[in-house]
């Protein structure tokens, strides 16, 4: 029976590595973000905020095609792009920090985003700042809000 036990629980270990896939690198170094240096402990904080609440539907590697984007009609935002919505700039602009963390906090009900209002703050800047990660558009030098390299 003990061996029965230990081969069923070695396949569900083996078929949630597989769903889950291999574990994300771990940051080792600050990133500038948004013209801001964010430390890797940060980053790392917010990756892990990510798995546990966004990757789900924003997928793993922030594409918005988690498994249940499916059910989301339209689909969870792209975080790659670097295009957002639920901001105040017109145009191609990116959102403040502030936004970020409001739509984080309040969710976006008629897109099925759900209000993460019970995380503590620090942890809604830890993943403000790791959703920054997937998109060049917010990685420039220290002091460029906006990130990204100077126009031409």
């Amino acid at each position: 029976m003990k061996d029965r036990v230990g081969a069923v629980a070695g396949v569900l270990i083996a078929a949630f590595t597989l769903a889950c896939g291999e574990p994300p690198a771990q940051f080792t170094e600050p990133m500038v973000l948004g013209g801001v240096e964010v430390p890797a402990e940060v980053l790392n904080r917010g990756q892990k905020l990510y798995a546990n609440h966004c990757a789900s539907c924003h997928g793993a590697d922030g594409s918005g095609k988690g498994p249940a984007a499916r059910h989301l009609s339209p689909g969870p935002r792209d975080f790659r792009a670097g295009e957002f919505m639920h901001k105040a700039a017109e145009g191609d602009a990116l959102p403040t920090d502030a936004e970020l963390r409001r739509v984080i906090k309040k969710g976006v009900a008629d897109r099925g985003m759900p209000a993460w209002g019970g995380l503590r703050d620090e942890d809604v800047d830890a993943l403000v700042s790791f959703i920054k990660t997937f998109s060049p558009r917010w990685q420039g030098p220290v002091g460029d809000p906006h990130g990204g390299a100077a126009a031409e």
